[in-house]
């Protein structure tokens, strides 16, 4: 090959493009989604009818990372959903538990304590409920 096709063919290689796959090491790390696989990653140059298995199985890994890291994400989206649900059925709990506790309290400051408690762990459920709101959690 000519030096004109070798330079269309093939980039300088970045040292961005060197680093070490961050899948090894951090697999939920943020940010997975804006990856990008580097330019001779990207290109089969093989000779136009030639095979090439080894960059056909390299896209195919590739592929079953991202659908593995898809399915990790969605299983984490479930668990997030019951996780909101539950939040808010213990505050419940604790709401009426509260409220238990001062209907069956005999001093007056024991009834004080209680009826602020069950105030706080109200705001607890609004609160959750309204920050909740359009996330489709699970009750």
């Amino acid at each position: 090959m000519d030096k004109a096709t070798l330079g269309s063919l093939y980039q300088p290689i970045s040292p961005t493009e060197l680093s070490i796959d961050k899948e090894v090491t951090e697999e939920n790390r943020f940010g997975q989604g804006s990856d990008r696989l580097a330019w001779f990653w990207r290109g089969n140059h093989a000779s136009q009818g030639q095979d090439d298995a080894w960059i056909d199985e390299f896209y195919r890994v590739n592929w079953l990372k991202a659908k593995a890291r898809w399915n990790r994400w969605q299983e984490e989206l479930r668990l997030v959903r019951h996780e909101m649900g539950w939040t808010i059925n213990w505050f419940k709990y604790h709401q009426n538990e509260w409220e238990r506790r001062g209907g069956q309290a005999t001093r007056p400051g024991h009834q004080a304590y209680a009826y602020q408690q069950v105030l706080m762990w109200g705001r607890f459920v609004e609160e959750a409920e309204k920050n909740f709101n359009g996330c489709q959690f699970i009750l």
